[in-house]
C-alpha cells in the first residue's frame, strides 16, 4: 500500500489556502445567518369563505382582516398577482382592515414587509357556491337528449 506524503517544501501554501477557504466559508455563513432575521407573522380573515348562489357568480363579502408580526416594520397587504396594495401600515407590528371582497374565484392575500420585500404571511378567501353550474348548458347536445 502506497502512502502519500506531501512535504511542506514541495507545496508550502496549500494548507494555508485550505484553512483560509474553510474559515471564509464559516464566517460568510455565520454572517449570513446573523443578517437573516426570521420574521414571523400571522394573517387571519373572518370570514375566510364567501358563498355564492351559483357556480361562476361573483361573490361579495366584507372580510375583517387582522394580522400581527414579531417586529414592527412597514407592511402592505396585496391580493396575489396585483401590483397595487390593498392597504399599508407604517412602523406597525399589528393591524386590521376591512376588505370588500368581490370575485368569482378564490383569492390569496399576502402581507409583505416592504423593507425586505418578503411575504411574511398569506391567507386565502375561498369562494364556494350553493348550486354547481348546470353542465347541460355547456353541452347543448345533452340538453336536446334530456
Amino acid at each position: 500500500m502506497e502512502h502519500c506524503v506531501i512535504h511542506s517544501h514541495q507545496q508550502p501554501g496549500w494548507l494555508l489556502r485550505l484553512i483560509g477557504a474553510t474559515l471564509l466559508i464559516i464566517f460568510a455563513s455565520t454572517a449570513q445567518a446573523n443578517d437573516a432575521v426570521i420574521e414571523s407573522a400571522q394573517l387571519q380573515l373572518k370570514p375566510h369563505r364567501c358563498v355564492a348562489l351559483h357556480q361562476g357568480q361573483v361573490c361579495y363579502q366584507t372580510v375583517q382582516l387582522s394580522w400581527s408580526a414579531s417586529q414592527p416594520a412597514n407592511y402592505c397587504l396585496y391580493q396575489q398577482f396585483n401590483e397595487a396594495p390593498l392597504y399599508c401600515w407604517q412602523n406597525a407590528a399589528a393591524g386590521q382592515h376591512r376588505y370588500e371582497f368581490a370575485s368569482d374565484s378564490s383569492v390569496r392575500l399576502q402581507l409583505i414587509n416592504i423593507q425586505t420585500n418578503s411575504v411574511v404571511a398569506t391567507a386565502m378567501v375561498e369562494v364556494a357556491w350553493v348550486y354547481k353550474a348546470n353542465t347541460l348548458k355547456h353541452k347543448p347536445w345533452l340538453a336536446q337528449l334530456a
